[in-house]
């Protein structure tokens, strides 16, 4: 949730949307295939319908049975404009953490890691 690198806690962006080719400090690679992004989309969209639901459902209970539609409407739209934006690094983060899990380093990585680290 900080944004750091999965396997050695450097700091994995250089600004709040610019994700860096690899670490400074351990030379991990980010992307490490093409379309590696894909988890991180599918994180940022479980995270962002989620939020609707939430927010749709609670407003529906908190003024139950007046609701005001259109106020309601606006704010989960507002919301879910924002959210993926805001959250989509964090869901990087995420996804390069779970997918170091359950996919290990290979030893061709970790030898590219080692010349790229400084």
């Amino acid at each position: 949730m900080k944004r750091r690198c999965p396997r050695c806690g450097a700091r994995a962006f250089s600004s709040f949307f610019v994700l860096r080719q690899h670490c400074d400090r351990c030379g991990l690679g980010f992307e490490r295939e093409p379309g590696y992004w894909a988890g991180a989309l599918i994180i940022n969209t479980i995270v962002t319908f989620g939020s609707f639901l939430v927010l749709f459902v609670a407003g529906m209970v908190a003024f139950w049975p007046d609701v005001p539609w259109g106020g309601l409407m606006a704010v989960t739209i507002g919301v879910n404009a924002i959210l993926p934006v805001i959250f989509y690094p964090l869901s990087k983060t995420i996804w390069m953490a779970l997918e170091l899990s359950w996919h290990p380093l290979e030893p061709g990585e970790i030898e590219q890691a080692a010349r790229r680290a400084v």
